[in-house]
């Protein structure tokens, strides 16, 4: 490590980074701008790492069944709607683009888990319907798959997975409003200002 390197790194030290778990880039830069809290970086790096461990240990077992983790997600969301779905309401629901869903879909059609129909309300769009074979699919392997889930998060106690939930729901609540253009932003405050007994009521349930 340079001289100058240190320096920084052992600034941020004194002010309260914890550099064993941030990389030097994030200890250097949040010593380099006073702006910078170094916690938003922080968190980011924790959670693209625990999303990688994780989409590692699924990718294995998934590949065990001959799904990937998109093709498992479609099955298992395409039976918590219990109806059709159109490809942009699956990609909606999966947060991925509509394009790469075709190809997944194709795939599991093929081999009688999904099949596509013509959506009579559209004609311009094809419906993914899961078929018998794809609820006798998951019938089998669903079990065994949220015992390995359940094996994975054991290191958890039932607090800390619910209250892990609660701060990844306001993390993405946060990056979104983040990405609104700052008129939007201004005025979902300012309403929410005038009437939030209105907000609170009106505001939707999550699906399931």
């Amino acid at each position: 490590m340079k001289p100058a390197t240190k320096s920084l790194t052992r600034q941020a030290e004194k002010e309260g980074i914890p550099l064993p778990y941030l990389s030097e880039q994030v200890a250097v830069s949040a010593a380099l701008d006073k702006q910078l809290d170094g916690s938003a970086l922080w968190v980011l790096l924790a959670v693209y790492r625990a999303f990688a461990v994780l989409d590692r240990d699924q990718s294995d077992e998934l590949d065990s069944m001959g799904v990937s983790p998109l093709q498992f997600n479609i099955l298992t969301t395409l039976q918590r709607v219990k109806q059709p779905a159109t490809m942009g309401a699956l990609a909606s629901m999966l947060v991925v683009k509509p394009n790469n869903l075709s190809g997944n879909i194709n795939t599991l059609a093929e081999r009688g888990l999904v099949r596509r129909e013509l959506n009579v309300s559209d004609q311009r769009s094809l419906l993914a319907v899961l078929t018998p074979e794809g609820e006798a699919f998951l019938a089998e392997h669903l079990p065994a798959h949220w015992r390995r889930i359940e094996h994975l998060m054991g290191g958890l106690s039932r607090e800390q997975r619910l209250q892990l939930v609660a701060l990844l729901k306001q993390m993405v609540l946060s990056i979104d409003a983040a990405q609104q253009p700052t008129s939007v932003r201004e005025r979902a405050g300012k309403k929410a200002k005038r009437s939030p007994e209105r907000a609170i009521s009106g505001a939707q349930a999550p699906h399931r």
